[in-house]
């Protein structure tokens, strides 16, 4: 077989089931507070920016601005995000979403959720294995973008 194809098939289970079970495991912080899908990336995409207008969140989350603004009011009401006057602009209209000192605990907490879960998974890796996967990694984040948007990988 190719290697680029099993390449391929092995980055579809890795990312399809791996990804899949290991957000089933650390999702309780998020279950807890009834965290929808739309929501968590809402949450992310401010946490990426720092903050972004309803327009700027339908565009990016490919979903109407409507969607959006009923997102942001659960949201505000669970104390996750807060919605102000976006004074970059000569419109009061425009609103800005930002998300809360909550919301950062809660998406920290998911993060370190992940890593404990990625820790446990690789902690009988031998040093061999570890130094393969470690240029694999980086192999990976060189050409499949994740994480934030304008990091660098070394």
């Amino acid at each position: 077989m190719d290697k680029k194809l099993k390449i391929i098939e092995n980055l579809r289970d890795i990312y399809g089931y791996g990804y899949t079970e290991v957000f089933t495991e650390v999702t309780d912080s998020i279950t807890i507070r009834h965290i929808s899908r739309t929501q968590m990336n809402i949450i992310q995409h401010i946490y990426l920016s720092g903050s972004a207008t309803p327009s700027e969140l339908a565009e990016a989350l490919n979903v109407q601005k409507s969607a959006v603004t009923h997102t942001v009011k659960k949201l505000e009401h669970k104390k996750l995000v807060t919605v102000k006057e976006n004074t970059l602009i000569n419109d009061k209209r425009s609103k800005l979403v930002f998300m809360t000192e909550d919301a950062k605990t809660l998406l920290e907490e998911f993060l370190d959720n992940i890593l404990e879960r990625i820790r446990s998974d690789l902690g009988s890796l031998s040093k061999d294995e570890t130094d393969r996967l470690y240029t694999a990694t980086l192999t990976i984040l060189k050409y499949i973008p994740g994480g934030n948007q304008n990091e660098v990988h070394s």
